[in-house]
Parts: C-alpha cells; sequence; structure tokens
C-alpha cells in the first residue's frame, strides 16, 4: 500500500517537473525519489511520469493521481492545523519558505520578536529562489511564502507587506559613478550581473526592461544575492537590486548606488499562501508581526 511520503514526494515530482528539484525539496537523494515513484508505478500498474533527458511529463494517470493527492494534503494539512491551533500559542508549528532579499535581510528581525513572544511554537525556514518558495507553497509544504515577485499559480493568494527600490548597484570607482540617475538604456552597455534564474528580482527586472524593448548584452550569473555584491564590488559588472539589499554596503562606501529613471523603481514583497487554506493562530499572529 502507498503511504503520506509516497504521495508527498510523488507530488513534489510532479511539480517541480524534475527528479532533481523533487529530491532536494523533500530532502532525499534522487535515487531515492526514483525508488518510491517505481514502486507506486508497481502499485498502480502504469508508468507516471514520460522521462525525456532530464525533463519530466506527466502522464494521463500523472494528472488524475495529482489532482487526488492535492486535496489529500490539503485536507491532512488543514486537520494538522487546527490541533495546532487547540494548543493556542503554547506549540504547534510555523513553516515559513522565503526568497534571498526577504529571508535574509528583513525576516531576522521579525523572527526574533515572534520567537521571543512564542517561544514554544516550532519555526523552521527555508530561504530559496521566489520561484522555488511557490512551487513547494503549492505543495503544501509551507505555511506561508514570503516572496519577490507576484506568484503566477492563480490558486496561491497573495498581498504585499512591504515595498522596497530598485536601484543600480556599481563598483566604487566605476565610470558612472558621479552621474546622478542612469537611464535604463544605458544598461545595455555594461555587464549585468544576476542572481540565478528563478529569483524575484531578477525576474522583476528582466520583465521592466523587455517591456522597455531593452535587451541586456552581457548578463553575467552569480548565483545567489551575496554573490551578486561581491561580484560588482569587484568589478565584474554593474546590477539592479532592492536598496535593503545593498544598505550595509553603500554606507560601508564598497558599492555606489544611483537610481532608475524612467523605469519603475518599486518592487514589492509579498506572502503567499494556498488559497482557502485555514491559517493558524501562529500564522495570524506572525502575519500581525510583518505588517507592523
Amino acid at each position: 500500500m502507498m503511504n503520506l511520503d509516497q504521495l508527498r514526494i510523488f507530488q513534489a515530482v510532479a511539480q517541480s517537473r524534475s527528479f532533481t528539484r523533487a529530491a532536494a525539496l523533500v530532502h532525499l537523494t534522487q535515487p531515492g525519489i526514483s525508488k518510491h515513484i517505481k514502486q507506486m508505478e508497481q502499485y498502480f500498474g502504469v508508468p507516471l511520469f514520460d522521462r525525456t533527458g532530464k525533463k519530466v511529463m506527466l502522464t494521463a494517470p500523472d494528472e488524475i493521481l495529482f489532482a487526488a493527492t492535492q486535496e489529500i494534503m490539503a485536507v491532512i494539512d488543514a486537520a494538522e492545523r487546527r490541533i495546532d491551533d487547540l494548543k493556542g500559542l503554547r506549540g504547534g508549528k510555523l513553516r515559513l519558505g522565503a526568497s534571498f532579499p526577504v529571508g535574509v535581510y528583513i525576516l531576522p528581525a521579525v523572527l526574533a520578536t515572534f520567537r521571543k513572544r512564542n517561544p514554544a511554537v516550532d519555526v523552521t525556514l527555508e530561504i530559496s529562489l521566489s520561484e522555488t518558495i511557490e512551487t513547494i507553497t503549492l505543495a503544501n509544504e509551507l505555511d506561508l511564502g514570503l516572496v519577490s515577485h507576484q506568484p503566477r499559480d492563480s490558486k496561491l493568494f497573495s498581498k504585499a507587506f512591504m515595498t522596497d527600490e530598485l536601484i543600480v548597484i556599481l563598483p566604487r570607482n566605476h565610470k558612472w559613478a558621479a552621474k546622478k540617475r542612469i537611464k535604463p538604456e544605458d544598461l545595455a552597455t555594461e555587464t549585468f550581473v544576476v542572481a540565478a534564474r528563478g529569483a524575484g528580482t531578477r525576474t522583476v527586472v528582466e520583465e521592466r526592461l523587455k517591456a522597455m524593448g531593452i535587451v541586456l548584452g552581457d548578463v553575467l550569473e552569480f548565483g545567489n544575492l551575496e554573490g551578486v555584491k561581491h561580484a560588482v564590488e569587484a568589478g565584474l559588472g554593474i546590477s539592479i537590486q532592492a536598496r535593503s539589499v545593498v544598505r550595509r554596503e553603500i554606507s560601508a562606501g564598497s558599492l555606489r548606488a544611483l537610481p532608475l529613471s524612467r523605469m519603475d523603481p518599486r518592487i514589492q514583497y509579498l506572502y503567499i499562501y494556498r488559497k482557502h487554506r485555514h491559517l493558524s493562530r501562529a500564522v495570524t499572529e506572525f502575519l500581525a508581526l510583518l505588517a507592523s
């Protein structure tokens, strides 16, 4: 017989369309994922995924099982949250996921206050790309996701809790250091340093530049935000980041920051959760702190 762990593994593969990404989501090895999926295929007597190279495509039986799995996990998750509510804030869990800007630069202060007020609540925080946080929120692996762009899936509720400013960051000795503002079209002539694809800020910036007909010619992908900042400090290129992310480096003088002209500089941070989800008392307490 199947068990809940196998259903969660199946759901992770179906959501991410990748055995490798699913392994990271459920904290198993890729061979472990393959073993569980093979057992499920033996149980149902049909192949559950079409595997073409590294890509995983859903089969017709997949679609049926995936819809059922979503409902099963939602019911179990709601029951767990309601049981936690019976404990008040004398126990229970708060499972958060956040993009790098939110998780590294904004959440620590909020979580410190939450933990001080509610020491019995077990808090976990996963920091990853906004795209990944959206995926695992859909899979009911998180109570809340906190991301840097609007979610793509209509099954997710989203609400902005903070607005930040996008600014151009430069090495302190860059030829533009004396400028007062940067025009977006000027960016096309420079090496542009970005975080990994799927990062919320990168998505927002690329969408806005594309809408203005601006194509970046020389793009250097440098992992996460800390990598991007160090790359710019070293003179490898320039970047656009949220002001809160680079406040310390600007104050220290290791980076120069300039505002953008003729492009909307606002970036919103949002919290997301599956629509119709029961929000536990721990979640509502955390959201109240986030809004304060």
